[in-house]
């Protein structure tokens, strides 16, 4: 009777667990300042733009920057760290496109700037929000 009792309590403590969400600060109004936010919104994962999985999306955040030249990011919280890591080696490479995964994080950013380091400056503080560990370009 105990371990029945036992297993059930470890059932509902897990099932009350915190839902996974997108950290509430992940796009601010000024980014390296010299990027500021044109537009911010959650997009419904059926309005997804990219190829990923819909049945693995959780949560899609958008978000336009203008600045020396215009950006959108979208990121996508994915219900498991493996579909990240799985999207990121399949992607494909596009012309002004940037993509990076991190656990149950998928990021693409599409630009339009001449402006390299701040595009570069850009990427490295979303992957700090992200908890991800910046890749040298």
């Amino acid at each position: 009777m105990t371990r029945r009792l036992s297993i059930t309590l470890a059932v509902a403590l897990a099932a009350c667990g915190e839902k996974a969400t997108l950290p509430p600060d992940l796009f601010p109004q000024t980014v390296s300042g010299v990027w500021n936010r044109t537009e911010l919104r959650d997009l419904p994962v059926d309005e997804s733009p990219d190829p990923v999985p819909r049945n693995s999306v959780v949560q899609i955040r958008t978000a336009a920057y203008k600045g020396p030249g215009d950006l959108e990011a979208r990121v996508y919280l994915l219900d498991s760290a493996e579909v990240g890591a799985a999207l990121g080696t399949r992607w494909r490479p596009s012309a002004d496109t940037v993509f990076f995964n991190h656990g149950r994080y998928f990021v693409v950013i599409k630009w339009q700037s001449p402006d390299r380091k701040a595009l570069q400056e850009f990427v490295a503080e979303l992957q700090k929000k992200l908890g991800a560990v910046a890749v040298k370009r």
